[in-house]
């Protein structure tokens, strides 16, 4: 089988990575593999969103939540210079271990406990052609810590520009 490959960087290109994944259009493959782990079988596209409102998600990202692809750990290679790591502690108290970059400070990925053979990529880090292919959004989690203002985000009075005012 065939690989479809994504690249990602951070801010200041210091770290680079690729995400081999088979090139298969068998859709929706995350939802049943976070649910049950065990069932771990193909993930074969970027096709699944997850955002995450927990605080420490927030803090680590600096927005109101995590916009985030999972993948199989063994289709993450790190192409130019190594992330740092963080190991950080959920509300839960199980270690949340979090790649950045130790110049410019761009996260990477983090993993959540029980899920040994998934990581969490960020999908701001994904090169242009690549964050386009993520899909639809499938799954908010820690939603008992949205902000409210994220809401807000689907009002249709609010101002959209296509750039930046500067």
């Amino acid at each position: 089988m065939s690989a479809k490959s994504y690249t990602g960087t951070c801010l200041c290109n210091a770290v680079t990575y690729r995400i081999d994944l088979p090139d298969s259009t068998t859709p929706k493959v995350l939802i049943a593999i976070l649910q049950s782990p065990s069932s771990h079988q193909s993930f074969t596209d970027l096709q699944l969103v997850i955002l995450c409102h927990c605080v420490n998600c927030k803090r680590y990202t600096g927005s109101g939540f995590s916009a985030n692809i999972a993948v199989p750990k063994t289709s993450l290679h790190w192409t130019k210079g190594q992330p740092k790591l963080y190991i950080d502690r959920s509300e839960h108290g199980a270690a949340v271990p979090r790649m950045f970059c130790g110049d410019c400070g761009t996260p990477f990925t983090s993993e959540p406990s029980g899920q040994d053979k998934v990581i969490i990529i960020k999908t701001g880090t994904l090169d242009d052609p690549y964050r386009d292919e993520c899909g639809e959004l499938a799954m908010e989690i820690w939603c008992v810590r949205k902000d409210k203002w994220v809401e807000q985000m689907k009002d249709e009075k609010i101002t959209r520009l296509d750039k930046s005012m500067g």
